[in-house]
Protein backbone atom coordinates (compact mmCIF):
# COMPACT_ATOMS: atom_id res chain seq x y z
CA UNK A 1 0.00 0.00 0.00
CA UNK A 2 2.71 2.55 0.87
CA UNK A 3 4.42 1.82 -2.67
CA UNK A 4 1.03 2.63 -4.09
CA UNK A 5 1.26 5.93 -2.32
CA UNK A 6 4.57 6.66 -2.97
CA UNK A 7 4.06 5.87 -6.89
CA UNK A 8 0.64 8.31 -6.87
CA UNK A 9 2.77 11.00 -5.86
CA UNK A 10 5.72 10.88 -8.01
CA UNK A 11 2.86 10.79 -10.70
CA UNK A 12 1.18 14.04 -8.91
CA UNK A 13 4.59 15.91 -8.63
CA UNK A 14 5.98 15.32 -12.04
CA UNK A 15 2.26 16.88 -13.46
CA UNK A 16 3.18 19.69 -10.97
CA UNK A 17 5.87 21.33 -12.99
CA UNK A 18 6.44 24.48 -10.98
CA UNK A 19 8.73 26.42 -14.10
CA UNK A 20 5.05 26.18 -15.94
CA UNK A 21 3.19 28.59 -13.55
CA UNK A 22 2.15 31.88 -15.05
CA UNK A 23 2.14 35.01 -11.91
CA UNK A 24 0.04 37.84 -12.92
CA UNK A 25 1.70 41.31 -11.95
CA UNK A 26 1.01 42.01 -8.34
CA UNK A 27 -2.14 44.81 -8.13
CA UNK A 28 -1.04 48.54 -7.49
CA UNK A 29 -1.44 49.16 -3.70
CA UNK A 30 -4.61 51.18 -2.52
CA UNK A 31 -3.40 54.42 -0.92
CA UNK A 32 -5.98 54.75 1.78
CA UNK A 33 -4.50 58.43 2.41
CA UNK A 34 -5.62 59.45 -0.95
CA UNK A 35 -8.78 59.52 0.69
CA UNK A 36 -8.30 61.91 3.49
CA UNK A 37 -10.75 64.37 2.23
CA UNK A 38 -10.36 68.25 3.59
CA UNK A 39 -12.17 70.96 2.99
CA UNK A 40 -9.56 73.74 3.89
CA UNK A 41 -9.78 77.70 2.89
CA UNK A 42 -6.38 79.45 2.38
CA UNK A 43 -5.75 83.26 2.66
CA UNK A 44 -3.40 85.52 2.35
CA UNK A 45 0.21 84.84 0.78
CA UNK A 46 -0.96 81.84 -0.51
CA UNK A 47 -4.37 81.72 -1.74
CA UNK A 48 -6.27 78.13 -2.75
CA UNK A 49 -8.24 75.34 -1.69
CA UNK A 50 -7.08 72.23 -0.34
CA UNK A 51 -9.94 69.42 -1.12
CA UNK A 52 -7.50 66.19 -0.70
CA UNK A 53 -4.24 65.16 -0.01
CA UNK A 54 -1.15 63.52 -2.68
CA UNK A 55 -0.07 60.20 -2.53
CA UNK A 56 3.49 59.15 -0.46
CA UNK A 57 6.13 59.18 -3.00
CA UNK A 58 9.93 58.57 -1.26
CA UNK A 59 10.79 60.53 1.66
CA UNK A 60 7.17 62.50 0.89
CA UNK A 61 5.38 60.46 3.54
CA UNK A 62 1.64 61.28 5.41
CA UNK A 63 1.24 60.52 8.91
CA UNK A 64 -1.60 60.72 11.42
CA UNK A 65 -1.50 59.59 15.17
CA UNK A 66 -5.75 59.49 15.11
CA UNK A 67 -7.38 57.30 17.16
CA UNK A 68 -3.69 55.99 18.64
CA UNK A 69 -2.81 59.10 20.64
CA UNK A 70 -3.73 58.79 24.14
CA UNK A 71 -3.20 61.54 26.60
CA UNK A 72 -0.32 63.01 27.63
CA UNK A 73 1.23 62.17 24.46
CA UNK A 74 2.10 64.01 21.11
CA UNK A 75 -1.07 63.92 18.32
CA UNK A 76 0.10 64.64 15.02
CA UNK A 77 -1.27 65.35 11.21
CA UNK A 78 1.18 65.72 8.28
CA UNK A 79 0.08 65.69 4.77
CA UNK A 80 0.90 67.13 1.63
CA UNK A 81 -1.51 68.82 -0.83
CA UNK A 82 -1.85 70.83 -3.87
CA UNK A 83 -2.93 74.38 -2.74
CA UNK A 84 -3.50 76.07 -6.17
CA UNK A 85 -3.27 75.48 -10.00
CA UNK A 86 0.57 75.51 -10.40
CA UNK A 87 0.70 71.58 -9.23
CA UNK A 88 3.23 72.68 -6.63
CA UNK A 89 2.64 70.26 -3.42
CA UNK A 90 2.87 71.74 0.01
CA UNK A 91 3.04 70.24 3.16
CA UNK A 92 0.90 70.54 6.60
CA UNK A 93 2.08 69.99 9.85
CA UNK A 94 -0.44 69.77 12.92
CA UNK A 95 1.37 68.78 16.56
CA UNK A 96 -0.38 68.43 19.94
CA UNK A 97 2.20 68.18 22.08
CA UNK A 98 0.48 67.47 25.18
CA UNK A 99 -2.84 65.53 23.97
CA UNK A 100 -5.75 65.56 25.94
CA UNK A 101 -8.28 63.69 24.00
CA UNK A 102 -10.97 65.06 21.42
CA UNK A 103 -12.06 69.10 21.86
CA UNK A 104 -10.62 72.39 21.38
CA UNK A 105 -7.03 73.36 21.12
CA UNK A 106 -5.65 76.75 21.23
CA UNK A 107 -2.88 78.79 19.98
CA UNK A 108 -0.69 77.74 23.27
CA UNK A 109 -1.58 74.04 22.82
CA UNK A 110 -1.03 73.27 19.02
CA UNK A 111 1.72 74.01 16.56
CA UNK A 112 0.82 74.12 12.86
CA UNK A 113 2.96 74.62 9.54
CA UNK A 114 2.14 75.29 6.13
CA UNK A 115 5.61 74.66 3.80
CA UNK A 116 6.57 74.68 0.04
CA UNK A 117 8.05 71.04 -0.36
CA UNK A 118 11.55 72.31 -1.11
CA UNK A 119 11.33 74.43 2.33
CA UNK A 120 11.94 77.33 0.27
CA UNK A 121 8.60 79.10 1.87
CA UNK A 122 6.78 78.76 4.90
CA UNK A 123 4.15 79.93 7.43
CA UNK A 124 3.97 79.08 11.03
CA UNK A 125 2.07 79.88 14.24
CA UNK A 126 4.17 82.03 16.35
CA UNK A 127 3.83 82.06 20.48
CA UNK A 128 3.66 85.06 22.24
CA UNK A 129 6.71 87.43 22.75
CA UNK A 130 6.14 89.76 25.86
CA UNK A 131 9.32 92.00 25.26
CA UNK A 132 8.11 92.41 21.85
CA UNK A 133 4.76 93.05 22.78
CA UNK A 134 3.31 90.35 19.94
CA UNK A 135 0.49 88.50 21.01
CA UNK A 136 0.10 84.57 20.10
CA UNK A 137 -1.13 84.03 16.25
CA UNK A 138 -4.83 82.99 16.90
CA UNK A 139 -5.65 79.20 16.49
CA UNK A 140 -8.70 77.39 17.12
CA UNK A 141 -8.28 74.05 16.20
CA UNK A 142 -11.03 71.19 17.20
CA UNK A 143 -10.14 67.39 17.07
CA UNK A 144 -13.25 65.23 17.06
CA UNK A 145 -14.50 62.37 19.17
CA UNK A 146 -12.55 59.81 16.62
CA UNK A 147 -9.53 62.00 17.01
CA UNK A 148 -9.25 61.80 13.26
CA UNK A 149 -11.30 64.53 11.34
CA UNK A 150 -12.40 68.43 13.38
CA UNK A 151 -11.99 72.33 12.07
CA UNK A 152 -9.26 74.60 11.88
CA UNK A 153 -9.24 78.24 11.85
CA UNK A 154 -5.25 79.30 12.29
CA UNK A 155 -3.56 82.93 11.57
CA UNK A 156 0.43 81.89 10.43
CA UNK A 157 3.20 84.06 10.48
CA UNK A 158 5.32 84.22 7.29
CA UNK A 159 8.94 82.63 8.25
CA UNK A 160 10.99 84.85 6.08
CA UNK A 161 9.34 88.21 6.39
CA UNK A 162 8.04 87.76 9.77
CA UNK A 163 5.00 89.08 9.14
CA UNK A 164 2.30 87.71 11.51
CA UNK A 165 -0.76 86.85 10.37
CA UNK A 166 -0.03 86.55 6.79
CA UNK A 167 -1.63 83.10 6.18
CA UNK A 168 -4.85 82.29 7.30
CA UNK A 169 -6.25 78.83 6.93
CA UNK A 170 -9.65 77.70 7.46
CA UNK A 171 -12.00 74.85 7.59
CA UNK A 172 -12.42 70.72 8.05
CA UNK A 173 -9.62 67.84 7.94
CA UNK A 174 -9.85 64.29 7.89
CA UNK A 175 -7.12 61.94 8.34
CA UNK A 176 -6.33 58.26 9.14
CA UNK A 177 -4.60 56.80 11.75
Amino acid sequence: MLRLVGIVALFVLAACDPTSVKVGPSPSPVLAQGNWNQNLTLTGDLPGQITSIVPDLGAQQTFCSGAKARSGDTWSDSFYANVDSSGNEWQMNIVIENFRGPGTYLEKDVKISLQSADNSKAWLNQDADAAQGLVADKVTFTLARNQQSGTVDAFLTNATSGKRGAEHITGSWNCRG
